[in-house]
């Protein structure tokens, strides 16, 4: 007799009663790393831990990997896909795309983070993972450790100008990476700027106004994000668990974690509308800088599923602003000290 099933997220990952676990992978899903570039890209996988079967896939402008531009070091971003903690890698389509956008619009060499999944392996794992990629970057900086040196980062990054970004769950384990490590400061002398947060993946047990009155034809229901949180989890916790719900009294207190200035992006129409609120008001409270920029006729994914839309141009200008604005406060600090 089959085991029953107990868990299905949109058809991609079933889990049964006999704990047996089941993926749709097909090849075809996934697209390969290109060092002959794509469109003004190149890119190229790189394995940090085969045990672990930890990787990441880097992303340069071509132009770089030319040596057409003089050496000019490059910011660096080190990117956290989405997909609920249990769904995607830097290979799919959308994500790869996004980030191939993203490193030519902005200019910057990324780093992608190819995580451990739940519910095989649910949290902290990818915490863990992601840290452990932050602290490979940061070993470039210095010499020795046990990681061995990329080319392209020693060649073109610029570890003083570094900045996380992370969409829906890669935005949640954005800010939890900073958070159980103690603040940006910890991979010191890299230096991480700020944090974008595109549709944060944050839950609790209490509804908000937009998980009650997400209909049911949306791209993320509420059933879906409800059985990412019960396979991504640790076994029998439940959604006010601090991975889930920053506000748990057993979550690291906002006030007290040093994080960097962060831009935080919400949809509209998007079942985790709320959440963003909620938390960007909170940090507020705090007195952290929180910047927020609302797109009002979007749900959750539109700038993966819709790359070439006005609110997807909108979210990777705003990106580039983040970003470049930091970059002009350099410039200006640095002409100050040469006076």
């Amino acid at each position: 007799m089959d085991s029953a099933e107990v868990e299905n997220v949109s058809g991609v990952l079933k889990v049964y009663e006999d704990g047996t676990i089941s993926r749709l992978e097909d090849p075809r899903m996934f697209v390969k790393a290109s060092l002959q570039g794509e469109g003004e890209v190149a890119s190229k996988d790189v394995v940090l831990n085969e045990k672990l079967g930890l990787w990441v896939r880097l992303y340069l402008p071509s132009s770089h990997l030319q040596q057409q531009t003089e050496n000019r070091r490059l910011p660096l971003i080190v990117y956290f896909h989405g997909g609920g903690f249990c769904l995607a890698s830097p290979a799919l389509p959308d994500f790869h795309s996004f980030t191939l956008k993203l490193a030519a619009s902005v200019g910057a060499i990324v780093v992608s983070v190819a995580y451990r999944l739940a519910p095989e392996h649910r949290l902290p794992a990818a915490y863990d993972d992601c840290n452990a990629a932050l602290q490979w970057v940061s070993s470039h900086v210095v010499d020795g450790g046990d990681f061995e040196h990329d080319p392209w980062l020693d060649s073109h990054a610029d570890f003083s100008e570094v900045y996380l970004l992370g969409d829906s769950a890669g935005a949640n384990i954005a800010h939890h990476v900073i958070a159980r490590s103690g603040g940006v400061g910890v991979w010191s002398p890299m230096r991480a700027r700020g944090a974008i947060l595109v549709q944060p993946y944050f839950g609790a047990e209490q509804r908000t106004r937009s998980e009650i009155e997400c209909p049911p034809d949306a791209f993320i229901t509420l059933q879906v994000s409800d059985a990412c949180w019960r396979v991504s989890l640790p076994v029998g916790s439940d959604r006010d668990h601090p991975f889930s719900n920053p506000w748990s009294p057993r979550a690291p207190k906002l006030e007290e974690v040093p994080l960097p200035p962060l831009l935080v992006a919400i949809g509209g129409r998007d079942i985790l509308r709320d959440r963003g609120h909620d938390y960007c008001e909170s940090l507020k409270r705090c007195s952290k800088s929180v910047e927020v920029v609302v797109f009002e006729e979007e749900e959750h994914g539109f700038y993966a599923r819709k790359p070439h839309c006005n609110s997807s141009e909108r979210l990777m200008e705003q990106i580039s602003r983040f970003i470049s604005s930091f970059q002009s406060e350099s410039v200006v600090r640095m002409a100050d000290i040469a006076r």
